[in-house]
């Protein structure tokens, strides 16, 4: 992802603590970052389609947990990849779980829309990791 512009965040997970944890973190980094949370990922998914459909000012990156009620992460993902590719085009996903199975790993490395994994909780050290020149 470019890093010449602060990008939006989205989070999608149905722990609040979690959230909360990535929000203060992302706000350490990024502190002009528009973060927006869902604990529902029907939520997630309507709020990423209304607001990209037609334009977009900033690319996003968007924290998806996998192990969530109603709709798992991979189920959004099938859900995303539905979604027009002026929407997708916006985004930059990486898979954000506190699972550890081998399979789930393998899954992100693999789907085409997804960008890393990684393991909860998100660490200032990761968000580093992935926007080495924010700081």
């Amino acid at each position: 992802m470019p890093n010449q512009t602060t990008p939006d965040f989205i989070i999608i997970d149905d722990d609040p603590i979690n959230n909360m944890i990535c929000r203060k973190y992302i706000g350490i980094i990024f502190p002009s970052a528009d973060v927006k949370t869902f604990t529902d990922p029907l939520s997630g998914l309507r709020y990423i389609q209304s607001k990209y459909e037609d334009t977009a000012t900033n690319k996003v990156c968007l924290f998806l947990d996998i192990n969530m009620p109603v709709l798992n992460g991979w189920e959004v993902l099938d859900k995303f990849v539905e979604l027009p590719g002026i929407v997708r085009d916006w985004f930059t996903i990486y898979m954000l779980s506190s699972s550890i199975a081998i399979k789930d790993k393998e899954m992100a490395a693999d789907h085409p829309h997804v960008e890393g994994y990684i393991e909860k909780p998100l660490t200032l050290a990761r968000l580093n990791t992935i926007f080495p020149n924010s700081n």
